[in-house]
Parts: C-alpha cells; sequence; structure tokens
C-alpha cells in the first residue's frame, strides 16, 4: 500500500550546496590527478620559487576547500604536498598562456623574467613581444609553411600574398619562446607533417570550391599554417599579440574555431 519515493528540495540553498558540492568534487579530483602526475614532472628551474608559492597556498582557503566536504574532521587535514601541487598547477597554467611570474631585484626594483620550467629561460617580455623576428627566422618559417602549402592545397607561389604571409608568421613568431626560435622552423616543420590530414580536410572544407569557402580568409595564405600551430600550442598568447597588432579579430577567431573543431575524420566531407 506504500511506494518510496524520493523527496528532493528544490530552493536556491538546495542548488548552492549542489553546486558546492560539485566543485569540491571537482577540485577534489583535479588535486588528485595532480599529485599522482607530480612525481612524473621535472624538476623546476627555481625550487626556491616552488617554496614561496607552497607557503600562499598552504595558508590559503583555497588549499582548504580542496578537501571533500565529506570527509571527517580526521580527513580534512591538509596533505602535506597540497601547496608543492598547487604552485606547480599554477606555474604550468601561465606557462600554458605563456605569462611571466616577475620578481624585483633586492634595493634596485628592476624587474625580471623568472625561467620558464621548460626551457629554463624567460619568457619574451611585452618589450621583446613588440620587436620584429629576424628577417632570416621568419624566411626560414615561410618557407616551412610554403612548402605544406603548396602540397596541400596544389597552388603556386605567383597565386599567394608574400607580404601578407610575412606578416602572418612575423605574428606568430613573437609567440616562441625565447629559446626555440632556431628550433622552431623544423618543430613547424614535424607539426605540418603530423597533421596533413587535417589541413586537407581544412582546404576541402573552407578553400575555393569548399561548402564554406569565403569564410576563413586566411585560408588563402600560406602564413595561416604556422597560426593553426599556434592555436594549438599559444591559444591566448597569440590572440593577445594578434589583437595588440590590430588585426581583425574575427579572422583570427573563425581560424581558431576551424582549426580545434572542424578538422577531425568526419569533419569536412
Amino acid at each position: 500500500m506504500y511506494r518510496v519515493v524520493e523527496a528532493v528540495e528544490e530552493s536556491p540553498q538546495s542548488e548552492a550546496r549542489q553546486l558546492q558540492g560539485a566543485r569540491g568534487l571537482f577540485l577534489t579530483a583535479v588535486m588528485d590527478a595532480a599529485v599522482a602526475a607530480l612525481d612524473d614532472q621535472p624538476a623546476s628551474a627555481r625550487p626556491e620559487l616552488i617554496e614561496v608559492l607552497s607557503e600562499f597556498f598552504f595558508d590559503t582557503v583555497l588549499t582548504r576547500a580542496i578537501v571533500s566536504p565529506d570527509s571527517g574532521e580526521d580527513n580534512a587535514q591538509l596533505h602535506a604536498r597540497d601547496g608543492e601541487v598547487l604552485s606547480r598547477l599554477l606555474l604550468a597554467h601561465l606557462a600554458d598562456h605563456g605569462l611571466d611570474l616577475v620578481e624585483a631585484s633586492a634595493g634596485t626594483g628592476e624587474l625580471h623574467a623568472l625561467p620558464d620550467r621548460h626551457t629554463g629561460v624567460g619568457r619574451p617580455s611585452l618589450r621583446d613581444e613588440e620587436s620584429d623576428a629576424p628577417a632570416e627566422l621568419i624566411e626560414r618559417v615561410l618557407a616551412v609553411c610554403e612548402q605544406h602549402y603548396a602540397a596541400v592545397t596544389g597552388t603556386t607561389s605567383e597565386q599567394w600574398d608574400q607580404k601578407s604571409s610575412q606578416e602572418l608568421v612575423d605574428i606568430a613568431l613573437r609567440t616562441v619562446h625565447l629559446a626555440e626560435p632556431e628550433t622552431y622552423p623544423q618543430t613547424l616543420d614535424a607539426y605540418l607533417h603530423e597533421h596533413r590530414a587535417r589541413l586537407e580536410r581544412l582546404w576541402r572544407r573552407y578553400g575555393p570550391g569548399g561548402m564554406f569557402a569565403g569564410e576563413l580568409v586566411l585560408i588563402d595564405l600560406p602564413g595561416s599554417f604556422v597560426l593553426c600551430e599556434r592555436i594549438e600550442t599559444t591559444p591566448l598568447w597569440l590572440e593577445g599579440i594578434w589583437t595588440k597588432r590590430g588585426q581583425e579579430e574575427t579572422a583570427l577567431e573563425r581560424l581558431h574555431g576551424s582549426w580545434l573543431y572542424d578538422t577531425g575524420e568526419g569533419e569536412g566531407r
């Protein structure tokens, strides 16, 4: 004569609690993954920086919020490595977005870029980003783009706007780390080789005669290929430089979306 039913409280307070619980589970999952991967990460180029950040995170509410709200008082103690993990996550996040931490030299107030954790040298500052890339490097990178562009599109140099392509390459190179310019042409060449099928699908979809011909203005330039690599490697850094250089934001946004989401094996047909 009776049925067991589920009673659910629907109110702003219950929604807030559910959201808080979901955030707690998410943060806990992030921390668990970070702790598991910590031993596989290379040592930081600046161990003292890890120590300073660890002390900061250890004393913040953010660190304490990572503990599952369902855990008992005895289990609510901070993991000994939480501070270190969070500091490494912060450095990795900043590195992925091309951002620098700076420190003031004692007594002078002079700012110095902190070393990149992958290369051991500072990333380019805003002053470096204002400088043009070396002409020889631009030519080398453009040559790589043109080689792959000709193979993918079947077009020739007489059909390309060299000046506009050089400008795209110059912008892209402003997001390359200071330690990488000499090796970047080889890195780009390997990337374009690896993603040849995606490039072909992009051209079939957005090139002349494609279903969406005319929607990607950048597709007509060999320099668009280096942008594809930068979109996948340093998207926010590229977007910032692109905007500072006064380029049409929509053009990069459309290439960004098309390259990342329209070039899968089932796309572009």
